[in-house]
């Protein structure tokens, strides 16, 4: 059975407080919007993360204790978590940890770029429904236009003598025929 050492409790008391909001607002997402401000947020988080567990990492393995303006860049941060055990000085349990750790920073990394993808596709698909929606408005404008443009005709058409008006209407007909052809349109009748 492994035992632990009594951890800060007000860290611990955070660590809790934190998860349990990151569950709530996971919890309060209830539209696509709301999951897109989610992946951007948690991909700011997980950048938290990551830079906090390098932070952990310098002050309580490579340099204990050591002020966090004195830490190295995070890249040689990982070398060092990353450097074979030398000789008799360390434990391979401590190169296990140190390599852990590692895996912990390169975890909360992929976390980032999953959470970026994740919303790159949101974003993707957010823009197919806009796009699909001013379509079909765009469509309506013009069937509104269209159906306005023939009303029109058709009520110039009865201002005609009657057999005139038949002549206009076959003439209009082939036209409107004629136009379908070309374009493949489906266009009503007058």
């Amino acid at each position: 059975m492994i035992v632990h050492d009594q951890w800060n409790p007000e860290l611990q008391a955070r660590l809790n407080q934190m998860a349990n909001e990151l569950l709530q607002i996971g919890g309060d997402c209830a539209s696509p919007k709301d999951l897109q401000h989610y992946l951007s947020e948690l991909g700011d988080l997980a950048s938290a993360i990551r830079y906090s567990v390098e932070h952990a990492a310098w002050r309580s393995l490579l340099a204990e204790g050591a002020p966090l303006d004195g830490k190295p860049s995070s890249r040689e941060v990982q070398e060092q978590l990353r450097r074979p055990p030398q000789a008799d000085l360390e434990h391979p349990g401590q190169a296990a940890q140190f390599a852990a750790v590692c895996n912990v920073i390169a975890g909360a990394e992929h976390l980032m770029e999953l959470a970026s993808s994740a919303w790159l596709a949101g974003f993707t698909e957010e823009t197919r429904r806009r796009v699909d929606g001013a379509r079909a408005q765009r469509a309506q404008a013009d069937k509104d236009t269209y159906d306005e443009i023939l009303g029109g005709i058709d009520r110039a058409l009865g201002a005609l003598p009657p057999d005139a008006q038949q002549t206009a209407r076959e003439a209009l007909g082939r036209e409107l025929a004629s136009i379908r052809q070309r374009t493949g349109a489906k266009t009503p009748q007058p």
